[in-house]
């Protein structure tokens, strides 16, 4: 007999990625007879899926738990899932929590709680996705990385390169699309490479050209594309659909040839350049987010103001920036000639300085325009939140509109008439201004 009066409070840190696994553990409880708690206080079970990435996001997960603990009630169950878990043995030096349950073996959650003495039902084949609460839908559409790069942890918490099948993205993606979802968004370690891994040369654009399919799904956009993977295949898919956005997230993490080296980023300076010029010739109008590492062990001054040039160069219109992280058993935990933090600080806050003012001159253009804008959010003073193309979610800025009549899930047309750094301010557009 199902116990039905067993509630959970999940906890999800992290990346896109986390969010779909979080998603896959709540589809098995609910599918086993519990249901979501209110709060933390009245939760039977608790969980934390944890990022394990970088130093900052280790202490973030460890500090979660921690309060999560505080928190709890008494006989209440706290686990500790995803990355972490998966990295390190944490059974002796994180005694608050009660069960850690690494990434790779999040489908044996119920057979746990069972294991327990829990009433639950065992686990169904079902689709593991949840009803879905915004107009956008992250899919992961493969697990695990190759490319060993020096700084990165990756490979050793996820293992090897994994693509998801076609058909299963499929049936992920016809799910969300008819639960009001307008946007997917394709994540993954490197998405370029999806269909590798099974021989399949033109996997991406093969999987790209299914989804356009989807007579409900309006924008199809592109994450974590490797610049020594992104071939004229994957470019010459954004020719063949408008449902394809033009912007790609081309994480570059540096530009100094003896870096990316060291980096093992398998592209040079002049591949990247050629890159560039190739997709912003290819694809007219095209948005670049790339993400770069500052303080890499034995960055000179020179090889930042190299960094610095370049992207006063390129112009991109998104940056992530991050300060280097010695990882455990990475290549370079290894490196000397550590750069201290307060070096580290100095350059971070100047390349961020620098993209603040390059992006602000960028949506300055755009000031006067009009965009179509997608809804993520209307409040109750009738402001509207929303994203244009060239906006991913949660990580670039977005469109903010006054006395927005549309609502959450729409496209609107919005008048931009002001910017700042990051986000453009507008109105609808009228029918006095579409004449």
């Amino acid at each position: 007999m199902i116990n039905e009066t067993k509630k959970y409070y999940l906890v999800t840190l992290g990346c896109a990625k986390n969010l779909i696994d979080s998603e896959a553990m709540e589809v098995d409880l609910l599918a086993a007879g519990l249901r979501r708690a209110a709060d933390i206080e009245a939760a039977d079970l608790i969980l934390l899926n944890s990022c394990g990435f970088i130093r900052d996001a280790k202490i973030e997960t460890i500090d979660a738990a921690l309060e999560l603990h505080k928190a709890r009630k008494k006989d209440s169950v706290l686990v500790m899932c995803g990355c972490l878990p998966a990295r390190y043995d944490l059974t002796r030096s994180l005694g608050e929590v009660d069960i850690f349950l690494p990434s790779h073996e999040h489908n044996r959650l119920i057979s746990r709680l069972r294991e327990m003495g829990w009433a639950v039902s065992k686990p169904q084949d079902l689709l593991k996705r949840t009803k879905p609460s915004t107009p956008y839908g992250y899919i992961k559409i493969a697990e695990g990385c190759d490319n060993y790069c020096s700084y990165c942890a990756i490979p050793y918490i996820k293992g090897a390169y994994t693509s998801k099948s076609i058909d299963d993205i499929m049936t992920e993606a016809t799910y969300l699309c008819r639960e009001g979802v307008k946007e997917l968004v394709l994540v993954g370690q490197d998405t370029s490479l999806y269909g590798k891994d099974y021989s399949e040369r033109s996997g991406l654009p093969k999987l790209l050209d299914r989804l356009v399919s989807i007579e409900s799904c309006e924008w199809i956009r592109l994450m974590y594309v490797h610049p020594a993977h992104l071939d004229d295949a994957i470019i010459r898919s954004f020719a063949a659909t408008d449902k394809l956005v033009k912007y790609i997230d081309l994480p570059l993490q540096h530009i100094n040839d003896r870096i990316l080296g060291i980096m093992n980023r398998k592209i040079d300076r002049k591949g990247i350049e050629s890159l560039i010029s190739k997709l912003r010739a290819s694809i007219p109008g095209l948005s670049l987010r790339t993400t770069l590492i500052v303080g890499f062990p034995g960055e000179t001054d020179g090889e930042f103001g190299e960094l610095l040039d370049f992207c006063e160069e390129v112009r991109f219109d998104h940056i992530g920036v991050f300060k280097f992280s010695a990882e455990d058993g990475t290549a370079a935990e290894r490196l000397p000639e550590r750069i201290s933090e307060d070096i580290m600080e100095e350059r971070y806050l100047t390349l961020l300085d620098l993209q603040n003012k390059i992006s602000g001159e960028l949506l300055s253009d755009r000031v006067g325009r009009r965009e179509r804008v997608l809804l993520h959010e209307v409040d109750s003073s009738g402001k509207g939140y929303g994203r244009a193309w060239f906006q991913a979610p949660e990580v670039d800025g977005q469109v903010i509109i006054e006395n927005c009549g549309g609502r959450t899930g729409d496209f609107v047309n919005v008048v931009c008439d002001r910017s700042d750094a990051y986000d453009l301010f507008g109105k609808m557009e009228s029918d006095g201004d579409r004449r």
